[in-house]
This record gives structure tokens, sequence and C-alpha cells, in this order.
């Protein structure tokens, strides 16, 4: 078919931002609830009640919608990180707020478990290297080695200790605990889990007793 027999493009919306939003928060649904293999544009489409033509016309497909995504989810959960005044804590007090942080970030919105698992799954296929998030990362995790290098001087925590491992057994722990324990408790058949306030505080003090010496 040449091109001047090819259907029109959809025209945009009178607010094509607000249409944006709306595709956007809908991809963040289907997304949080069906991960990347198990969402479809057109699932996107309905939920946004918009035509699947219009989200094509503002996103290339479904690899770029789960970007934005991610890379909302990255630069937010950075930026809340960085707000923490690591360098006016002591050290073992500095790094429980960091560890309280990221499970409360994880706690307070599931779409977060959901992606981190599913990246796990694809091998970060969906990922991609941006300036701002890189500059972020590196700020946040150049203060956390700058807390672990003072705890280790003080004698507070072990010194085979590093940023990076706090850092992702972090995750690992709280994105286990938050989205896993029905799973395994399942797959166990037992129960452990008596409320969610008992699972966080054993989460901290699991990642900090084997931070100190």
């Amino acid at each position: 078919m040449s091109d001047d027999q090819s259907e029109p493009r959809p025209r945009s919306s009178r607010d094509p931002q607000a249409t944006i939003r709306k595709i956007l928060a809908a991809a963040r649904e289907e997304f949080g609830a069906n991960g990347f293999d198990g969402t479809k544009v057109e699932h996107i489409a309905r939920r946004a009640k918009v035509s699947k033509q219009i989200v094509y016309f503002y996103f290339k497909g479904k690899d770029e919608l789960y970007w934005e995504l991610l890379k909302d989810i990255s630069i937010k959960t950075n930026e809340r990180l960085l707000q923490i005044p690591l360098g006016d804590l002591a050290p073992d007090a500095a790094i429980r707020a960091y560890v309280e942080e990221v499970y409360d970030i994880y706690a307070e919105d599931p779409v977060l478990g959901m992606v981190s698992l599913d990246q796990s799954m694809h091998g970060g296929a969906q990922l991609r290297s941006i300036h701002e998030i890189r500059q972020l990362q590196k700020t946040l995790a150049d203060r956390l080695a700058e807390v672990v290098r003072r705890g280790q001087a003080a004698g507070v925590f072990h010194a085979d200790i590093d940023s990076n491992r706090i850092e992702f057994m972090t995750v690992i722990i709280t994105v286990g605990c938050l989205s896993s324990t029905q799973m395994l408790e399942r797959y166990s058949g037992r129960k452990w889990q008596r409320n969610a306030d008992e699972t966080r505080a054993f989460a901290l003090d699991f990642i900090m007793r084997a931070l100190r010496k």
C-alpha cells in the first residue's frame, strides 16, 4: 500500500499532555499487574479510554511505554532517597534511615516490586542509561560510601562492607519481603508474617545486624 493510500494518522487530543498522562497512568497499571510480557498496547489503550492508534501517535510501542515507567520510578526513587540527610546522621542511624526509606518506598507502591521482579526475569532488558538517572545514582552511591567509611573508621561496621552491597541487598530483601511472602507461604505451607509492621522491623534489623561489628 502506498503512503497516500495508508490510513490517516489519528488527530491528537486538544489537550495532548492530558492524553499522554492518561496513557502513562494506564501503562503503569497494566505493567504493574501483568508485567512486560503480559501487557499489550490494546490493554493500555482500553484502560486509558483512547484508541490504540492514539497510543501509537504518542509512543513508539510497548517498549517505550515500559521505559517511561522505569525512568519515572528511577528518578522519583533516587530523588526521594537523596532527601535523607545522611551526612548529618551518625553512621548507624544514617544507614538505618536509608534502609527504612527504601522499604517504605516499595511498601507504598506495589508496582515497584512487580517491576523489579519483572526486570529480574528479563535481565534488565528494558533498562536504558541516561545521564539524569546516572547522576542521581552516583550522588546517592557517593553519599552512602562516605557513611560506610565513617562507620568503619568508628569501628561500627565490618571492614568488608561496602555501599554497593548495602544498596543491592536492601532492594533484594525488601522486594522479597513485600512481593514474595504469599508465594513462599503457599509453597512451604507455613505462615510467617504476622503483620506488615513486624515484617518491616524484622527486615530492617536483619540488614543492620549484618553490617554491625
